[in-house]
């Protein structure tokens, strides 16, 4: 569990948000009463159905099963073969087709790609950019650079559009800090404000957008947002 709250934390989600993951598993462990290898669907189904008959709504209920779902793909990813070598039975996967709240079988649970996936596609991508500078150029590389912060450190589309160059402190703490004001908050609280640690190489990449690229988009009515054009 310690190890799967780590993996979590690494990719720069909310405190909050892992929290919630650990106590959701940890609920289904409790009412099932048996080892992490010993779950089996009946037990989400009960403990699902526990969670409706205290007034869990659908979306609560879908967000418990992807949890459990999320954590058991980790576990079978980082120990599958020691569990199989020590218990002689493969690591389950407890949330099936039957047992997925009818808001997420209609679309189904999917693995994200690959670590190794991820870097071909944004390492092609960034190698296809024009090379010519000019609008192609400016276009291409302002949309790399926003859906680099999407899958880097988990930005909204709102959020990253919203951003301005004043928001990047690259001095604080190991590898800088995006100020992101206009997260989402939660019930019609109105935007809620956090700072987003520059991991997984985002320092770098907003020193190039920043150094190479966001100057070539000129001050226009749009010109003190980090993301340039993105009012055009």
């Amino acid at each position: 569990m310690d190890e799967f709250v780590l993996a979590l934390a690494a990719r720069g989600v909310t405190d909050g948000w892992v929290g919630q993951q650990r106590a959701w598993v940890c609920g289904l462990l409790a009412f099932a009463q048996v080892p992490v290898w010993g779950v089996g669907p009946g037990d989400v189904d009960g403990w699902l159905a526990a969670a409706r008959d205290r007034g869990a709504g659908s979306q609560t209920r879908g967000q418990m099963a992807q949890a459990v779902y999320r954590f058991y793909v980790f576990v079978g990813v980082r120990h599958g073969r020691l569990v199989q070598e020590l218990t002689g039975r493969p690591v389950p996967q407890p949330v099936d087709e039957f047992n997925l709240p009818r808001r997420l079988a209609r679309v189904g649970v999917r693995l994200p790609p690959s670590a190794r996936e991820a870097e071909e596609l944004f390492g092609a991508w960034r190698a296809s950019l024009p090379r010519t500078p000019g609008r192609g150029f400016l276009v291409a590389a302002r949309d790399y650079v926003a859906a680099s912060l999407w899958r880097r450190v988990g930005l909204r589309i709102n959020e990253t559009v919203r951003l301005e160059v004043g928001d990047w402190h690259p001095r604080v703490g190991a590898h800088g800090v995006l100020h992101v004001r206009w997260g989402k908050g939660s019930r019609g609280s109105g935007p809620r404000q956090r700072l987003v640690p520059a991991i997984d190489g985002v320092d770098r990449l907003l020193a190039w957008w920043l150094a190479e690229v966001r100057p070539q988009f000129g001050d226009g009515p749009a010109g003190g947002r980090a993301g340039g054009a993105a009012a055009e």
